[in-house]
């Protein structure tokens, strides 16, 4: 395999601020004229109550929005869902006449668009001038939304109202921006785990018979707001005991790799397990079936001197092959001792569709907590270098993240996006 290798980083804090020299982005036969990030799930805020007879509306913020989301007085478009749902179908242009205290604000809209104003969940603001995935530049001047139309809905057929492929290039793309977010939660509960008992968790637990009894996966439990879970795993009993299997069939939503169809409970990442590489095998042994937590504390245990070749040239975590299904609590990984399959291969660094058009790609959590993004045809001498703890390799991470790319801005939010097409129409995407 030969080709170079591409790396995503998530972008800093976001600055709600106008500056200039912004640009519709163009794609083919379509424009993105403006988008607006989606920090939460659910619309933040939310209508409670309405005077139609006035075209007049309050919106106020829900509590757990964040709170640098504001709105100013002036043009601003009310994003709306359907009957019944959250889901949101519709974008109305209206005025933000006043801003209240709490965050709430008092808007007028438009009597075409009275049908669509009704209490419940909105997302209320002020727009970026083009696509803002591809980094947050300037508001949306005035006149371009008092340009659009009344009501602007989502086109008809296609999730999320992208059409044909470009459904499946959204969906994939979001898909692979909450995968790049469970690995950053993994990589934290990882650095929490190793500030508790100062060493980095076994990938697997060697029980007293010489099998590997428990997973990392089950370690970093009550590090991933899963403390019931953690308790009722018996660890005096091996990963596949009837007891233990029971808590194997509950899913762990970060442990599942939403770029992965199906709702089995199995795994989409796994640990880096090799002589060289930050985890090492059997690295801790259990010397009955009672020694456990005690075990942790005694063995070969790696911690960040051991790192030497630098946490952040360090691969410590990767997506596995879908065709896998490793149950999450099974202490099985990716070993890469010998000559390791590389990436895309069934025991290799598994592969994703970001919906980029760039192919498959793997996505890679370094011992810093960082989320890489390698290429499949990754050149297998820079995958070992990314490997080894403390091979005193050189990475030149600048040719890396030249190729930067892959999965675009993967810890930033999802938009809402209106789009002109040639024939001057508008639409409304969701991603």
């Amino acid at each position: 395999m030969r080709c170079g290798a591409m790396s995503a980083i998530g972008r800093g804090a976001v600055v709600l601020a106008a500056l200039s020299g912004a640009a519709t982005v163009s794609r083919g036969d379509e424009r993105v004229v403006m988008s607006l990030p989606r920090f939460t799930p659910e619309p933040i805020h939310r209508i409670t109550a309405v005077d139609q007879g006035r075209g007049e509306a309050r919106v106020e913020r829900q509590a757990d929005a964040p709170g640098f989301l504001g709105v100013t007085e002036g043009p601003a478009l009310l994003f709306v869902g359907g009957e019944g749902g959250t889901g949101l179908d519709r974008a109305v242009r209206v005025e933000v006449a006043e801003v209240l205290e709490g965050g709430a604000a008092r808007i007028t809209f438009p009597r075409a668009a009275a049908e669509s104003i009704k209490q419940g969940p909105v997302l209320l603001g002020r727009p970026f001038a083009g696509d803002a995935s591809e980094g947050f530049t300037s508001l949306v001047p005035t006149k371009v939304i008092r340009s659009l139309p009344d009501v602007v809905t989502r086109a008809p057929g296609g999730r999320d109202g992208v059409r044909g492929d470009a459904a499946n290039r959204a969906r994939a793309a979001a898909q692979g921006r909450r995968s790049s977010n469970n690995l950053k939660q993994i990589g934290l509960a990882f650095h929490n785990y190793a500030d508790t008992y100062r060493s980095f968790p076994p990938a697997a637990v060697i029980g007293p018979d010489g099998r590997p009894w428990h997973s990392w996966r089950v370690l970093l439990l009550p590090f991933l707001e899963e403390t019931k879970l953690y308790e009722q795993y018996d660890f005096s009993e091996p990963w596949d005991s009837p007891k233990n299997a029971a808590v194997a069939a509950k899913i762990v939503d970060v442990y599942r790799d939403p770029a992965r169809p199906g709702d089995e409970p199995v795994t989409g990442y796994a640990a880096i397990v090799g002589k060289e590489a930050l985890f090492t095998p059997e690295s801790v042994r259990m010397q009955a079936k009672d020694d456990f937590p005690a075990c942790l504390t005694r063995g070969n245990r790696p911690f960040f001197p051991h790192v030497t070749d630098g946490t952040s040239m360090t691969m410590a975590f990767a997506t596995v092959p879908a065709e896998r299904k490793i149950p999450w609590t099974k202490p099985d990984d990716l070993v890469v001792d010998g000559d390791c399959p590389g990436i895309g291969k069934p025991a290799g660094i598994g592969t994703i569709d970001a919906g980029t058009g760039a192919g498959p790609v793997a996505l890679t959590l370094f011992t810093d907590g960082a989320v890489h993004v390698l290429a499949a045809a990754t050149d297998p001498d820079l995958l070992r270098k990314l490997i080894t703890r403390a091979g005193g390799e050189v990475v030149d991470f600048d040719a890396i993240n030249a190729k930067r790319g892959a999965i675009k801005n993967p810890s930033g939010p999802p938009l809402v996006k209106i789009v002109a097409d040639d024939d001057g129409s508008y639409r409304l995407e969701v991603e």
